[in-house]
């Protein structure tokens, strides 16, 4: 699944608001999410707040709903790999 991030959200807001996506399509509340993740309900609700997070964070609420925070290669050659035109 690939993330747009729009130009006036930050990284970490916009990745948070796919995770919450994530949980809402499985029925799960905030809190639900924040316990699945071992947080406290208040570290979703900063987040949204502030669009802010540490990554170790982001992880752990991405994990909860099955998702997995990866960095990939932006470049022609790794777009043109993953739609196996070179190989």
């Amino acid at each position: 699944m690939t993330i747009s991030i729009a130009p006036n959200h930050s990284t970490a807001a916009s990745l948070m608001a796919e995770i919450l996506d994530q949980a809402r399509m499985r029925g799960w509340s905030q809190a639900t999410l924040a316990r699945r993740a071992s947080l406290p309900d208040s570290s979703i609700s900063r987040i949204k707040r502030t669009g802010r997070a540490d990554l170790e964070t982001l992880a752990r609420l991405a994990a909860a709903v099955g998702l997995r925070l990866t960095l990939v290669p932006d470049s022609d050659y790794t777009e043109k790999v993953s739609r196996g035109e070179l190989f």
